[in-house]
């Protein structure tokens, strides 16, 4: 029973031990661990590896997919132009755009386990237009009915969950009704149903999912995929540039 308990933590020792031990340059190739090979989709031509003892604000070292020796790239530049998103920590797995004039120089830094979680933001709902029924009288303005309405005037939070192995959840993600009876005077916008990420030359690409509903589904035959660039990502806040203008997340925790 006394060494079961000890046992995950002998595991996470080990772990730590394994990483530190693989990023030491004067360590032999044959003593290194093999490292989690990448998922790269069609025309990324990214650089990945995890990070090492050394990263400073002007370089980070990074161990190889590939297990050879670690690199160090230099990231001077890609700081001045805020493109270094995420503070590296021993372990962390990196994704580096290089520079195409100068293969020690990195362009893009992006800290994938930083990346990771829960982001969201707050959606307000509008008043739905009701249909109007023969005999029935329209609700009149006036402060009973701005009160009401106010009341009703609640924000959601709608966003998503980067996780592990590229797949994601939607957050905040609402059904439409089509009871008439149980239809609220109110709707919110339609979250993205992403389930899938990947990395592309520095750009994430968000893939979207099939909606189970009841014995329904939403199929699409060739599923909707979003490019979106990166503009700030700091611990508890990230910005991403969509097609139709930038987003502004919070991380929840």
């Amino acid at each position: 029973m006394r060494t079961s308990r000890f046992l995950p933590l002998f595991i996470i020792a080990a772990a730590i031990f394994t990483i530190t031990a693989a990023c030491s340059s004067d360590k032999k190739s044959d003593d290194k661990p093999a490292v989690v090979k990448d998922e790269r989709i069609p025309g990324d031509s990214t650089f990945y590896g995890l990070a090492c003892e050394g990263c400073t604000d002007s370089v980070v070292v990074v161990l190889p997919t590939d297990d050879s020796d670690p690199i160090t790239f230099s990231i001077i530049d890609a700081m001045q132009s805020r493109q270094v998103f995420g503070r590296p920590k021993i372990g962390d797995q990196l994704a580096i755009v290089i520079n195409k004039e100068d293969k020690r120089k990195a362009d893009i830094v992006i800290d994938l386990d930083e990346l990771k979680g829960t982001w969201v933001y707050q959606v307000m709902p509008k008043l739905r237009k009701m249909p109007h029924i023969a005999g029935m009288p329209q609700p009149k303005a006036g402060p009973e009915r701005d009160s009401m309405v106010q009341k009703l005037m609640v924000p959601i939070e709608q966003g998503f969950k980067i996780k592990k192995q590229f797949t994601m959840d939607p957050v905040g993600l609402r059904f439409k009704q089509t009871s008439l009876t149980g239809e609220s005077p109110v709707e919110y916008p339609q979250a993205e149903y992403y389930k899938e990420w990947h990395v592309l030359n520095g750009r994430l690409v968000f893939t979207e999912g099939t909606i189970d509903t009841g014995n329904k589904k939403r199929r699409k035959l060739k599923p909707q995929k979003d490019t979106v660039e990166i503009v700030l990502m700091m611990k508890d806040s990230l910005q991403l540039k969509f097609k139709d203008g930038i987003r502004a997340y919070y991380r929840k925790k």
